[in-house]
């Protein structure tokens, strides 16, 4: 049987049967996992706010048997609405997630990758940077803890997407990253550089250059 107490963060969220979600979960110390959440698409649902991607919670998680836990009086520590309702934000968010759900894909823990995560979601809700220069900064955090660090070239005036990868390495959220068309083509560079370290595809890169 498992049984733990932990912080989570949702990276994905499915349909499963009439009423029911499953969230694919980042926890803060064991790893990613998937939790079942019943009952979630009726009108009044309790759970309703634990379905949402980029919801941050604790919960204890138990399962008796199966692949599937389910959770135990989940406390919402952050909702994702304001992550969801703002299209430009959502697609920055929803690149690091994909991205995020490929690098771990096992239940070790991973607790520094979790942290970054979170930060990478405060940071997505301050104003007057860019949403994809926050994601890039992420994106580079996130290769470097999976062992794939590179050194990009660094200007105080970046004017190409590998410049400002240099920068973002420098200053993270610190930076300001306020050129839109730089940070999406920065944003694209590096999801490309992390598509290829791992052999993968990050579905919601289609939609960076929907929303400059």
């Amino acid at each position: 049987m498992t049984d733990f107490t932990d912080k989570c963060v949702v990276l994905k969220i499915n349909d499963y049967r009439d009423d029911d979600r499953l969230a694919k979960v980042l926890t803060a110390e064991h790893g990613s996992v998937t939790v079942m959440l019943k009952g979630v698409k009726k009108a009044k649902a309790k759970l309703k706010p634990f379905a949402q991607l980029f919801s941050v919670f604790d919960t204890r998680l138990l399962a008796n048997r199966g692949a599937f836990l389910t959770p135990i009086e989940p406390m919402l520590i952050q909702d994702g609405f304001s992550l969801c309702s703002d299209l430009k934000i959502f697609t920055a968010a929803s690149v690091a997630a994909e991205a995020t759900d490929a690098a771990i894909g096992d239940d070790e823990p991973h607790p520094e990758l979790f942290l970054a995560f979170l930060k990478l979601i405060r940071a997505l809700q301050m104003p007057d940077v860019d949403a994809y220069y926050r994601a890039a900064v992420y994106m580079c955090e996130l290769n470097a803890l999976c062992g794939f660090y590179k050194q990009y070239a660094f200007s105080e005036n970046p004017v190409s997407p590998v410049q400002l990868l240099g920068y973002a390495q420098k200053y993270g959220y610190a930076g300001d990253g306020n050129d839109a068309d730089l940070s999406r083509r920065a944003l694209k560079y590096i999801s490309g550089e992390f598509e290829r370290f791992f052999d993968v595809r990050i579905k919601s890169v289609d939609s960076i250059d929907l929303y400059i």
